[in-house]
């Protein structure tokens, strides 16, 4: 709820503008943390054309691929019948301001789902980029690379940049879909889903925090080794995504031990409220109907 709150206050976000579907899009300042960073951490290599090639693909390279991974949650919301606020970045991915869908636990589970998604067209954009720097040549297309490359000449140093963005376009689509951890689009999917099966909200909860919690520990764990043995340009961003994820997470299921499982963002909301439940449920698991409710409170899906 405090997260949410910082990100959504105008007064701590640079306005960009509206996007070409006519959606706000604001940059958070904490950007410019990851920023500077990303420029520190890339000075131990005493190389120029390292850290440009590092500001690069975490400024504008990064910066589109969230844009359009959360346009596909706006876009969703949208066809479902939800309302859009906006779009807010921020160092650990995006916030789409939505309102929830007229579909239910299974409409959040589409708006949760079309977000990585997007990521398949723009994995083969850059690789169609990598192609047309490279003549055609896939015989480096790997996930590591040399400091050379960056030096040698234009085409090589925006070869290895759309090979590293397509790898970050793969790192986020796994993360995202495959990580049933909240607050990740997995997550939610993984909660719409239990919810739709006709388990409490209060031990999906506690299974969701469980779960993201031993995957993000992991997760941290490797993305730091990754960064400093494997001089991996993902790794330090996983290694922030998975210890806020843990933060989020260790929050959850403090909640629910304390019973207040409904005043916190994700299960507290209409959505979850008026679920779909199954055609064949255990007896205990009935759920009485509940009144529709008009969709217009907002909700925030992260990339």
């Amino acid at each position: 709820m405090v997260m949410r709150s910082l990100l959504t206050d105008d007064r701590t976000s640079l306005k960009i503008g509206n996007c070409c579907c006519g959606i706000p899009i604001a940059l958070h300042y904490s950007y410019f943390l990851l920023l500077l960073i990303v420029l520190a951490s890339s000075a131990r290599y005493l190389n120029a054309a390292f850290s440009l090639f590092m500001l690069s693909l975490y400024g504008p390279v990064l910066l589109l691929t969230i844009v359009l991974h959360e346009l596909g949650h706006c876009w969703m919301t949208k066809k479902l019948g939800g309302d859009v606020g906006g779009i807010v970045l921020w160092p650990l991915g995006g916030f789409a301001l939505v309102g929830p869908t007229d579909c239910g636990a299974s409409g959040d589970f589409r708006v949760a789902l079309a977000g990585p998604l997007t990521h398949i067209p723009q994995m083969a954009f850059w690789v169609v980029m990598f192609a047309a720097f490279t003549g055609g040549d896939f015989s480096r297309f790997s996930m590591s690379y040399y400091l050379d490359e960056l030096s040698d000449s234009a085409a090589s140093f925006f070869a290895v940049l759309s090979q590293q963005a397509f790898w970050t376009n793969l790192f986020i689509l796994a993360f995202n879909l495959l990580v049933p951890a909240y607050p990740l689009d997995g997550g939610r999917c993984f909660a719409a889903f239990l919810i739709m099966r006709g388990y409490r909200m209060e031990k999906v909860a506690l299974i969701v925090s469980v779960t993201a919690m031993v995957l993000s520990g992991g997760l941290m764990l490797f993305g730091m080794i990754s960064f400093i043995f494997m001089h991996s340009p993902n790794g330090i961003f996983m290694a922030l995504v998975s210890a806020y994820i843990f933060s989020s997470s260790m929050n959850l299921f403090n909640m629910q031990k304390e019973g207040r499982v409904r005043e916190h963002p994700l299960f507290g909301r209409a959505v979850f409220e008026q679920r779909e439940l199954p055609e064949v449920q255990q007896p205990d698991e009935a759920v009485a109907p509940v009144s529709p409710t008009s969709p217009k409170a907002e909700d925030a899906e992260m990339a």
